[in-house]
C-alpha cells in the first residue's frame, strides 16, 4: 500500500492527511491558564463576599432568632415546587411525587405557622406584596396587547420607553401630584377611599414605570417573529388554537425573561411607597420591603427579627425566578431582529382607529412628566423658573448629583470589566456539563435575591467600621448586586450553536486579545445593554443608598425624598429636582434603545 504524499521543501516535510478533518480543534494545555482564573476573581470576590456570605449570615441570625419563620418557609417552598411539578406532569428520576393532597397541606399548614410568626401587620404587608406580583402579571398582558397593536408603528416606543429611564421615586412624585389633584377635585373625605386612592396611585406609578420597557421587547420579538416566513406562516395559520395562544408560544422566551424583570420588581416595591403616600397612610398601603425597613432601622427592634422577616421575601422572589426560568434553556433561537425588516412586503399603513389609539397611549405615557414640568414652573410666585433655577444652583444637589455620577460609572466599569471574563469562562463550558447548570443556577439565584437578604449585615459592618460616609461601599455594592445579571446575559450573548464556527472558536486557545475580538464580535449589543442598564439602575437606586450611605456620599435620591418630607410646600422643588435627575438616564435610555439594549437582551439572555 502507497504511504500517505508528502511534500518537502527547504528542510520542511508536510505529510497530507488521508481522510476528512471534522469537529473542533481539541483544546490543549493553555500556557497562560492562570490569566483566565486570576481574570474571574474580582467577580467570584465582590459576589461571594458582598452577597453570598451576608446572605448565609441573614439566615444564620433569622434562624437563632425566629426558627418558626424559617421552618415555616423551608414548608412553603418545598410544597409550592412540587404542587407546580405536579401540574406540569413532570417527576424526579422516575419516582412520583408525594401526592397533590399532602403537599397542598404542606403549603396551607407552612403559611398558617408563617402568618402567625409575622404577626398581623406583616402578614398583610406580605399578602399585598402578592397583590403587587398578581399586578405584574396583568402588565405584561396589557403590554403583550399594545405590543401586537402597535407593531407597525415606528414611533409608539419612543413615548413609552421614556418613563423606564426614569426614577421610581420620580413616578413616585409625578403620580402623587396627580392623584393629590384629582383627589382634592372629586373631594375625597373618608379614609378608607383614600387607602384606595392611594392604592390605585402606586399601582399606576409602577405601570408607568414599566410598561413602555415590557412593551418595547415584546414589539421587537414579535418584529422577529414577523422576519422569520415559518414562524409568520404559523403565527397566522397554524392550529386550531386561538391567535393569543399561538404568539404567546411563539413568544415564550421573551415573555419569561420580561416576566422574571418585572416580577422581581413587583416583589420589592420599595421607593414609590416612601414618596408617594403620606406618612400617616404608608402603613395601611406599605408593602413587604418598606415593613422590613422599619424593623431595620428600628433600635428597639432584634436584628434577627428583621432578618427572618425578609426571608419569606427571598422564598416568594426565588419562587417566581423558578416558574419563569423554566425550560428558556429549551429555546435557542435568534431573536435579534431589525428595527425595521427588509423585504418586497411593505409595511402594512396604520388605519385612523389604530393611529388614534396609538397616539392616546403616547399622550398618556407623557402626561406624568408634562405635570412635573408644569409644576416646576409654578413657584410660590407665580409661574417661572424660579423653582428650577433654585435647584440647579443647589450646592447640595450638585453635590448628590456628581457623587450618584461617580458611584453609578464606577459601579458600571467595575461590572462589566470584571463579568466579561466570567462569561466567557463560562460560555466555553458545555451547557449540559453539570458545572455549568450549577453557575447558571447560582448566578440567576443572585440575581433574584431581594437586596433585604444581604444589606443587614453589611449595613452593621459598614457602621462599625466607619465607611457609611464614603462611596467605596456603594460603589462595590452596586457592582456586587450587578455582576449576576450580567454575567448571565453576556454568557447568553457568547453562547453559540454546537458545532458552528462561532462555538468551535470559543473553545479554542486564543489569547487576550483574540478573546476580546470573539467577545466584542459575538457580545458587542449585550456589553453596551449591560452597561446601560447597570448605570441606570445605580444612578436611579434609592434603597441601597438609603441604608449604606453617609453625610459624605449622598445620591440625590436621599436628597429628593428629604425635601419630600413638606411635600405641598416643597412641590415645585421636587418637581424641578426630579425633572433635572432625570435628563441623564433618560437621553441615555434614548440613545441606546435600538442599537444595544433590544438586541442585547433579547439575543443575549434567551440562550
Amino acid at each position: 500500500m502507497a504511504g500517505s504524499p508528502d511534500f518537502q521543501a527547504n528542510g520542511l516535510r508536510l505529510e497530507l492527511a488521508t481522510r476528512r478533518m471534522r469537529g473542533p480543534l481539541v483544546a490543549g494545555s493553555h500556557p497562560r491558564r492562570w490569566l483566565g482564573w486570576a481574570a474571574g476573581l474580582p467577580a467570584t470576590v465582590l459576589t461571594v463576599s458582598l452577597v453570598a456570605v451576608p446572605v448565609v449570615w441573614t439566615v444564620v441570625i433569622a434562624v437563632r432568632a425566629r426558627p418558626v419563620v424559617v421552618v415555616s418557609c423551608l414548608l412553603v417552598a418545598f410544597g409550592a415546587v412540587g404542587l407546580t411539578q405536579l401540574a406540569r406532569h413532570r417527576w424526579f428520576s422516575g419516582i412520583r411525587l408525594v401526592p397533590w393532597p399532602i403537599l397542598l397541606a404542606v403549603v396551607v399548614g407552612g403559611l398558617w405557622a408563617l402568618g402567625g410568626a409575622l404577626g398581623r401587620d406583616g402578614s398583610w404587608a406580605y399578602l399585598r406584596t402578592l397583590v403587587w406580583v398578581l399586578f405584574g402579571v396583568v402588565l405584561l398582558a396589557v403590554a403583550l396587547v399594545i405590543a401586537w397593536w402597535g407593531r407597525d408603528s415606528r414611533w409608539l416606543w419612543r413615548p413609552l420607553i421614556v418613563p423606564f429611564g426614569i426614577s421610581v421615586l420620580v413616578s413616585g412624585v409625578a403620580f402623587r401630584l396627580i392623584f393629590q389633584y384629582l383627589g382634592d377635585r372629586v373631594g375625597i373625605e373618608s379614609v378608607g377611599v383614600y387607602r384606595f386612592w392611594f392604592a390605585v396611585m402606586l399601582g399606576s406609578a409602577f405601570l408607568w414605570t414599566w410598561l413602555g420597557f415590557v412593551t418595547g421587547l415584546f414589539r421587537a420579538g414579535i418584529r422577529a417573529i414577523e422576519t422569520d416566513p415559518v414562524r409568520t406562516g404559523y403565527l397566522h395559520r397554524g392550529d386550531d388554537r386561538p391567535l393569543p395562544l399561538r404568539l404567546y408560544e411563539l413568544l415564550r422566551p421573551v415573555v419569561l425573561i420580561v416576566g422574571l424583570a418585572v416580577g422581581v420588581a413587583a416583589a420589592r416595591v420599595f421607593d414609590v411607597v416612601l414618596i408617594g403616600v403620606p406618612g400617616s397612610m404608608q402603613y395601611q398601603v406599605d408593602s413587604a420591603t418598606v415593613h422590613w425597613w422599619r424593623l431595620a432601622v428600628d433600635s428597639d427592634a432584634d436584628a434577627g427579627a428583621a432578618a427572618a422577616y425578609g426571608l419569606p421575601l427571598a422564598v416568594l422572589v426565588g419562587f417566581v425566578a423558578w416558574l419563569l426560568q423554566t425550560d428558556v434553556s429549551r429555546h435557542r433561537t435568534s431573536w435579534s431582529a431589525p428595527a425595521e425588516p427588509s423585504g418586497v412586503e411593505a409595511r402594512p399603513r396604520l388605519g385612523l382607529g389604530r393611529a388614534l389609539g396609538i397616539s392616546a397611549v403616547a399622550a398618556l405615557a407623557l402626561i406624568p412628566i408634562g405635570v412635573l414640568i408644569v409644576t416646576s414652573l409654578h413657584d410660590r410666585d407665580g409661574y417661572g423658573f424660579g423653582a428650577i433655577t433654585r435647584m440647579w444652583r443647589d450646592p447640595a444637589l450638585l453635590r448628590s448629583l456628581e457623587t450618584t455620577a461617580w458611584v453609578a460609572a464606577l459601579a458600571t466599569i467595575i461590572v462589566v470589566t470584571a463579568a466579561v471574563p466570567v462569561a466567557y469562562r463560562l460560555a466555553a463550558l458545555r451547557p449540559n456539563r453539570p458545572a455549568a447548570r450549577i453557575a447558571v443556577v447560582f448566578l440567576v439565584v443572585l440575581s433574584v435575591l431581594p437586596v433585604q437578604s444581604y444589606l443587614g449585615p453589611l449595613s452593621t459592618f459598614i457602621d462599625t467600621y466607619g465607611l457609611s460616609g464614603t462611596r467605596i461601599p456603594l460603589i462595590l455594592l452596586h457592582a456586587a448586586a450587578g455582576l449576576p445579571i450580567a454575567i448571565l446575559v453576556l454568557r447568553g450573548a457568547l453562547l453559540s450553536a454546537p458545532g458552528s464556527p462561532a462555538a468551535d472558536a470559543l473553545h479554542g486557545l486564543a489569547g487576550p486579545g483574540t478573546i476580546a475580538r470573539r467577545v466584542l464580535t459575538s457580545a458587542g449589543p449585550a456589553l453596551g445593554a449591560v452597561a446601560v442598564l447597570e448605570f441606570i439602575q445605580v444612578w436611579n437606586d434609592f434603597v441601597i443608598g438609603l441604608l449604606i450611605s453617609g453625610a459624605g456620599a449622598t445620591p440625590w435620591s436621599l436628597l429628593l425624598w428629604g425635601e419630600a418630607r413638606q411635600f405641598t410646600e416643597n412641590s415645585a422643588q421636587l418637581a424641578a429636582g426630579a425633572l433635572i435627575s432625570a435628563i441623564l438616564p433618560v437621553a441615555l435610555l434614548l440613545a441606546t434603545w435600538r442599537r444595544w439594549l433590544v438586541p442585547g437582551l433579547t439575543g443575549g439572555a434567551l440562550r
